[in-house]
């Protein structure tokens, strides 16, 4: 027997496969952010010639952050579903780490003294984590707008689903498999919109300055939006077994 409208799950599975393709795998959190002190080799010789190497360490650490932010930048343009205030805010913060790193070069290059251009230099760390926080937390937003827009639209489509499993013409066995399957799809869209929930709220904000106090935020965050991703995949699997057990 056939289903009258199996179009309709299968839908809802892409529905559920796009979130899962858009949220990617999240990236770990950095212990470390490389440091433009850190280098091997300490710049040595007159004051001159360590201000010149400290310039030109200062130079590819923020050449290096500059990249990172230019591809959170595409990251945010790319998002279908990242909401239109959390895509302005996010944009906004990486626009201002931009310019704000380009003008402490500046600063550096105008240093006068090592002391100075090292406690400057180590500023591009501390005073931005573009790679501690920054990254993860552009990720993280992204991640969870996915699943809350996906999470939604598949919620919508439940109802005609089911009325798809209680008019079928299959067997009642073949009926009971998919309901058994609906209602533990159910079960996944509810865990996924719970462990998603939040998670923008709690880390967009998130500042250089807070750090690494505010790290177990992100990792908390970062827990929640890949359990999302996990249940959204059981699910997935759940509308496959729903359209196999109603058109078998």
């Amino acid at each position: 027997m056939k289903l009258h409208h199996p179009v309709r799950i299968g839908i809802a599975a892409l529905a559920v496969s796009a979130a899962l393709a858009a949220t990617g795998v999240l990236p770990a959190m950095a212990a470390t952010s490389p440091s433009p002190t850190a280098t091997p080799g300490a710049c040595s010789g007159s004051v001159a010639t360590r201000l010149a190497c400290i310039d030109q360490r200062a130079s590819s650490a923020v050449s290096a952050r500059e990249a990172a932010l230019q591809k959170m930048t595409t990251d945010v343009n790319h998002s279908k579903d990242i909401t239109s205030s959390d895509k302005a805010t996010l944009l906004g913060q990486i626009s201002a780490d931009e310019s704000g790193l380009q003008t402490l070069l500046a600063t550096i290059d105008a240093d006068t003294t090592v002391a100075k251009a090292l406690a400057d230099t180590q500023t591009i760390v501390t005073g931005y984590r573009v790679f501690l926080l920054e990254q993860p937390k552009v990720h993280l937003v992204i991640a969870a707008d996915t699943e809350t827009t996906v999470g939604s639209n598949l919620q919508s489509k439940l109802p005609s689903i089911q009325t798809e499993i209680t008019d079928s013409r299959a067997s009642s066995p073949q009926k009971a498999l998919a309901q058994t399957a609906f209602d533990d799809c159910a079960t996944q869209l509810a865990a996924a919109q719970s462990a998603s929930s939040g998670i923008v709220s709690e880390v967009i904000y998130l500042l250089p300055s807070g750090y690494p106090g505010n790290q177990p935020t992100l990792v908390s965050a970062r827990d929640r939006a890949q359990a999302a991703r996990s249940d959204l995949g059981k699910c997935k699997t759940d509308l496959q077994a729903i359209r196999t057990d109603l058109t078998s």
